[in-house]
């Protein structure tokens, strides 16, 4: 199945040629998790922070997707 994915803030520079919020297809079998798409992208776990599936959080990283889902991958944000 394919997935529409964002990468925003700090992991668009894990895609070349990417900018931030640029949407790139990615292909996953048809039962995959957020947590298989997450190891698909070549991510730390704990680097995708803030995962927004179809504009709704999505804290279960064992929801499992389906064919053209848009998901936007945040990672954790500092400062003070």
């Amino acid at each position: 199945m394919s997935i529409e994915v964002r990468l925003h803030g700090t992991l668009a520079a894990t895609r070349p040629g990417l900018r931030a919020g640029d949407p790139f297809p990615v292909e996953l079998s048809g039962d995959a998790t957020v947590a298989d798409l997450v190891a698909a992208l070549t991510l730390a776990p704990e680097d995708a922070h803030l995962v927004i599936v179809n504009g709704r959080i999505l804290h279960d990283r064992a929801a499992v997707l389906a064919e053209g889902d848009r998901v936007g991958l945040f990672p954790p944000t500092g400062g003070g």
